[in-house]
């Protein structure tokens, strides 16, 4: 799930990363002001729909959520683009379009 308001790239599958060191790095504030256990964080591999191949930065891997939530905050960090029009969302770096 493409999230505008979230603080960091979230997953709580632990089969999306390839390595991580398992830690104490603290909970995650959600917004129905729940606090998820962060139980690792690793950079994570991410092919979109165009075959596309990016690199989430700091996802953190927290296992009480549901949905993976991916921040356009950080995507714009990393030089990304996120239009939200017409109740559609395009994604681009530079000139080409990811999703």
């Amino acid at each position: 799930m493409i999230n505008s308001g979230a603080s960091f790239h979230l997953t709580s599958s632990r089969e999306s990363f390839s390595s991580y060191i398992v830690s104490d790095y603290g909970y995650e504030k959600m917004g129905n002001d729940n606090a998820c256990r962060i139980v690792g964080i690793d950079n994570l591999c991410l092919l979109t729909l165009t075959s596309y191949k990016m690199m989430l930065k700091e996802v953190h891997h927290v296992s009480d959520i549901r949905l993976n939530l991916i921040s356009t905050g950080w995507l714009d960090d990393e030089g990304y683009i996120s239009n939200f029009r017409n109740r559609t969302w395009k994604f681009c770096n530079r000139n080409l379009i990811v999703a």
